[in-house]
């Protein structure tokens, strides 16, 4: 179980530091992982585990997606410094959501398979 907690805790901080690509990288790998080594769990705790991956997977393609958005919005070159501010502060703001995100999902698995749940 400890490998899942280290892994969960990288994705959680390679999003926090704003690691994005890396960040889908290493959620899919994990992901991909859990897949081929997680036979070992249960199978609600694969579940869970694989919810947290899945879950910085998808916000952070959503936050591509929101920036891709945003990105088209641009009219001249006036708007690239807005839209580099703008982005710089949308970014870190995200990221630390997701990773905090991600930390309480990690959390909550931990304290209920400590309670004897999973």
């Amino acid at each position: 179980m400890t490998p899942w907690y280290i892994a969960s805790a990288v994705v959680a901080k390679t999003s926090l530091l704003g690691l994005g690509l890396l960040t889908l990288g290493l959620c899919i790998a994990a992901l991909i992982g859990l897949r081929l080594f997680g036979s070992g769990l249960s199978q609600p705790l694969q579940q869970r585990i694989g919810q947290i991956f899945r879950t910085g997977l998808y916000l952070h393609l959503a936050t591509y997606a929101m920036l891709l958005t945003k990105l088209t919005l641009i009219d001249g070159w006036q708007d690239v410094p807005a839209f580099l501010l703008g982005h710089l502060v949308l970014h870190h703001a995200v990221s630390a959501l997701i990773a905090t995100i991600l930390i309480i999902m990690t959390i909550r698995i931990y304290n209920h398979r400590s309670a004897g749940v999973l």
